[in-house]
């Protein structure tokens, strides 16, 4: 769904996906212009496993977790990689929107300086976003585990929102 957004044209893309899954995202990518696929994968992230130099992960936080950090004198900048209309619906008091789609150009705008908690609404664009953070060189970047689901769910008290009832 991202691909459109977040990949680039000029490069190549090499698919690495579930085994026997690896064709049809090929042929999804070229349904929305990406035919710049130099391969895949065989056997997808388990052919990485005796290659942890080839491989890199963010580190998770739940909601309780966030909600320990999130006041210390050197808390994380909480990142919503949600909509605007998404983070003005409601959004973690405190947090900075800056949606996904924008993020590769507008992540110079962010410190260096300070860990970066990402999340969205369930955590699947979090992911991504981390993901281009760690690609642009930021320090210590952390995925809230479950997104704002996770943090509503933990503490609805906490949510601001903005929606009228």
């Amino acid at each position: 769904v991202w691909a459109g957004t977040i990949l680039s044209q000029q490069a190549p893309i090499v698919v690495i996906a579930e085994p026997g899954t690896e064709k049809e995202a090929i042929v999804r990518l070229g349904r929305i212009g990406f035919d710049d696929v130099a391969g895949y994968l065989e056997g997808g992230m388990a052919a990485l496993k005796d290659r942890p130099d080839l491989v890199s992960s963010i580190q998770r936080l739940t909601a309780r977790d966030l909600f320990e950090i999130r006041s210390a004198h050197d808390a994380p900048l909480i990142l919503d990689v949600r909509s605007p209309r998404e983070w003005e619906e409601e959004h973690i008091e405190e947090s900075v929107n800056l949606p996904l789609n924008h993020l590769r150009e507008r992540a110079r705008t962010l410190p260096h300086d300070r860990d970066l908690v990402v999340h969205c609404q369930s955590g699947y664009r979090s992911a991504i976003a981390a993901s281009l953070l760690e690609q642009q060189g930021f320090g210590k970047i952390y995925d809230l585990v479950g997104g704002m689901d996770a943090w509503k769910a933990t503490f609805p008290q906490l949510t601001k929102s903005n929606v009228m009832v």
